[in-house]
């Protein structure tokens, strides 16, 4: 069955994705704003994070075992409403104790948004229209990290820490109607009696050669996203000797091209298919980050930093939708929860490793 509002529907899952993306990065910006206001050492003011981070990947396989038990109307709803809830709580906690308690609500649901998203966009659409659906929700996780620290800075500018947990309770109510809307009667194929057989599809998902191959090559990529946001500021700073704010910008190109190029991929898989644009993603992401290898020892025109990053991120982007169309199409509508829930867990172990 196809779904006539199921562009809507995509909007609403990419919607609530980029409100995960977007508010980790603002969050992040306001940290020293939250050790000063509640006189937090550096340990606990991490405590912001972890207390997030934590649920969110220990959260990710149960959720995707779960969400075929259910109708993904009134999950989706939960799951946005639910984040919506923990960032009120965040917003006007006013001891430490309680803002922890929101940023768990946050990253419980958080868990749940991720996994049964992509699902959802996957299964709502043509298998024709499956590419656009992923690059389309490919991208706006990168956008809604770029567009954090721009929107944090200028809520900060004028408003105290608070202000970053209460711009969320819009957007979450706007994903929820969007919700109400275009998802009435969609359907994740026959619901399972229980969890079990969630965990058994992923079990058979990862037995599937081309889904485990897959699986790898998009931890490998967020691997090497992860490793390059972490070293690239301090050569930025202790090698380039660039300010803060050039330095800010250059990061940016990543994302950026991840972002743009996403869309291109998802459109480009929908008419030549996915194997191809996985190959010339991977190859471009490795031949750019062998580039940087070679500039980064030593100090380097802005240029050349801002060229090799832009062709990592656009091969980032050729290469994560196509991807995600691979794997979301390995098995069935009913597998889906568990090809969302391992790709989710591959991103966020690809990010701490």
């Amino acid at each position: 069955m196809l779904y006539k509002r199921r562009w809507w529907a995509v909007a609403a899952v990419g919607l609530s994705i980029f409100l995960s993306a977007l508010d980790a990065t603002i969050v992040a910006l306001a940290l020293p704003s939250i050790a000063h206001w509640f006189q937090l050492s550096e340990s606990l003011t991490s405590l912001v994070i972890l207390s997030y981070t934590i649920p969110l990947t220990a959260l990710i396989l149960p959720c995707g075992a779960l969400i075929g038990r259910f109708r993904p109307l009134p999950t989706f709803l939960v799951a946005v409403l639910g984040f919506g809830l923990g960032s009120i709580i965040c917003g006007l906690a006013t001891n430490f104790p309680l803002l922890i308690l929101g940023r768990v609500i946050q990253g419980s649901f958080g868990a749940l948004i991720g996994t049964q998203g992509l699902a959802l966009a996957a299964a709502i659409v043509a298998p024709h229209e499956r590419g656009r659906a992923m690059g389309l929700i490919g991208s706006l996780a990168p956008l809604g990290g770029i567009a954090g620290p721009g929107i944090g800075g200028q809520l900060l500018a004028h408003w105290s820490w608070q202000v970053v947990f209460f711009v969320n309770v819009p957007i979450c109510g706007l994903a929820a109607l969007l919700g109400l809307f275009s998802l009435r009667g969609v359907s994740l194929g026959e619901r399972r009696p229980d969890a079990g057989s969630g965990f058994h599809h992923m079990a058979m998902l990862l037995r599937r050669w081309s889904f485990f191959w897959g699986l790898l090559g998009f931890l490998s990529t967020v691997t090497i996203a992860g490793a390059l946001y972490y070293l690239l500021p301090f050569d930025l700073s202790d090698v380039q000797h660039l300010t803060p704010s050039t330095a800010g910008l250059i990061l940016l190109c990543m994302p950026l091209g991840m972002g743009v190029v996403g869309l291109l991929g998802g459109y480009l898989t929908d008419r030549y298919g996915a194997r191809p644009f996985t190959l010339t993603g991977s190859g471009l992401v490795l031949v750019g980050v062998l580039l940087l290898s070679l500039v980064l020892v030593q100090p380097t025109s802005v240029f050349d930093l801002t060229w090799r990053l832009l062709l990592v991120g656009i091969g980032m982007g050729l290469f994560n939708g196509p991807n995600q169309t691979l794997l979301m199409s390995a098995g069935t509508k009913e597998t889906m929860g568990a090809a969302s829930a391992l790709s989710n867990l591959s991103a966020r172990l690809g990010s701490v490793f």
